[in-house]
């Protein structure tokens, strides 16, 4: 997908770690020169409630941050699938997490569909918690302007605490990029 401004909607609960996505991606595209808009929005509770993280990148002007609708949505949890509902356009991707959301809960969407097993591939291949950064990687495959090196960079700086805890974390998650971006390219040759 090659477009002047990408709307993003990235959503799932509250712990799965969506606005560290949003955020990521957020300074990946500062540090790349981009323009950049990134709003968080939290359910009730932030742990477990859904959670939606709008983001806008690109060259094009942002003029609000949030958006009517998504170029591109995001989900990694079948609570958020009727709360995204009314971004979807005519020409919006969905990319979901098909270990967590059955295909027959998005019976009813019409935008085209990206399943990425990143679950279960985290688990056989890393560790279940870096699932989202696989959902990561597949979102970095359809994104010009944001590079691998770039997103890992703004994960180093954004994880810097943790990763001094827990140096193996930062090996975990750029596997785990590699294997989202991998993924989302294999679902298309499939296609």
């Amino acid at each position: 997908m090659s477009k002047e401004l990408y709307r993003v909607l990235i959503a799932g609960e509250g712990g799965q770690g969506i606005q560290l996505i949003a955020h990521v991606f957020a300074r990946a595209a500062f540090n790349e020169g981009l323009n950049v808009a990134y709003l968080p929005n939290y359910g009730v509770e932030q742990r477990g409630g859904v959670s939606l993280a709008f983001l806008q990148i690109g060259t094009g002007i942002i003029g609000f941050p949030k958006f009517s609708k998504a170029d591109i949505i995001v989900n990694l949890r079948s609570r958020a699938v009727e709360r995204v509902n009314e971004y979807i356009g005519d020409d919006t991707l969905y990319i979901y997490d098909s270990d967590l959301i059955e295909s027959s809960e998005l019976a009813q969407v019409t935008a085209e569909k990206l399943a990425i097993s990143a679950t279960s591939s985290a688990s056989r291949k890393l560790e279940p918690k870096v699932f989202n950064m696989i959902m990561a990687g597949a979102l970095l495959s359809e994104i010009d302007g944001i590079t691998m090196k770039s997103l890992e960079a703004a994960l180093d700086t954004e994880l810097a605490d943790k990763y001094l805890k827990k140096p193996q974390l930062r090996h975990l998650n750029k596997k785990a990029l590699e294997i989202g971006e991998k993924l989302a390219k294999e679902v298309y040759k499939a296609k």
